[in-house]
């Protein structure tokens, strides 16, 4: 009789699996993945770049860019270190307002950087 009952659950339960709901789900995931990869955008070191929301097909790359249906979009250059950027080491500990806001700035002559806006007492001041 335990036998007979194990049969029947299994036999349901294989039954259950093999419904015709499987292929709806499949439809809806597919539909959900096309519409995501309309939606491109890469991270870039300098923000980010993005397909227009009309784009059929993409493909993004951090730090590289993006193509939308065939055209590629490149990540803007990093900003380089000339003498129209600061050092960092004189924005370093000076007071700022907004936190979060940030500043360019070079780290030597050819390394670019940037400051970060920190909260501390009794002044938010520049952190790099």
């Amino acid at each position: 009789m335990r036998r007979v009952m194990m049969l029947v659950v299994f036999s349901g339960l294989s039954w259950v699996g093999c419904g015709g709901a499987v292929g709806d789900v499949a439809g809806e995931e597919l539909a959900v993945s096309s519409e995501e990869l309309t939606a491109c955008s890469a991270t870039c070191p300098t923000g980010t770049v993005s397909c227009p929301a009309s784009t059929t097909s993409c493909s993004a790359t951090n730090n590289v860019g993006v193509t939308c249906d065939g055209v590629f979009q490149a990540c803007p250059p990093s900003p380089t270190c000339s003498d129209s950027l600061p050092r960092c080491s004189s924005i370093q500990g000076k007071t700022c307002g907004q936190i979060g806001s940030q500043r360019q700035c070079c780290y030597d002559s050819s390394t670019p950087g940037s400051c970060t806006c920190e909260p501390f007492s009794p002044r938010n001041r520049f952190e790099c």
